[in-house]
């Protein structure tokens, strides 16, 4: 086989395996949908403890953006059948979350400076979200 032809069908497998764990996020039983929830940007009620919650569920955050105050926690939780990480963008610097949170995991920060923090998964880098954080 010319060295061409074997090269090209190495790339070729290459990229199927490349993209052989990426989805729409249809098969992974979720109830949301990503037209319908990548729209809202909601202000999300603390919970009774204070804390923030952030789900990762068809390849997204939801919310995609919220709003909270110093002192407050925000808790992550992946609710996908995919794994996914927070990682820091920019904004009041926290630390990013492991490389990888498995279904079922959670990743959680306090919040101790006011300003936007912009984060995304950089498994899967088009999941992008922003908190707001009010003194």
């Amino acid at each position: 086989m010319p060295t061409f032809a074997r090269a090209s069908l190495s790339a070729l497998a290459v990229l199927a395996l490349a993209t052989a764990g990426c989805s729409t996020g249809a098969d992974f039983g979720s109830t949301s949908s990503r037209s319908q929830s990548s729209t809202q940007t909601a202000v999300s009620a603390p919970d009774a403890g204070g804390t923030v919650n952030v789900v990762m569920m068809s390849l997204e955050f939801i919310p995609t953006a919220i709003h909270a105050r110093v002192g407050q926690t925000v808790r992550w939780t992946n609710k996908d059948g995919a794994p996914h990480n927070v990682t820091y963008v920019s904004g009041p610097r926290f630390k990013s979350s492991a490389p990888v949170l498995s279904p079922g995991d959670t990743y959680s920060i306090k919040l101790t400076t006011p300003g936007t923090i912009h984060y995304f998964c950089s498994i899967h880098p088009w999941m992008k979200a922003t908190i707001s954080v009010s003194p």
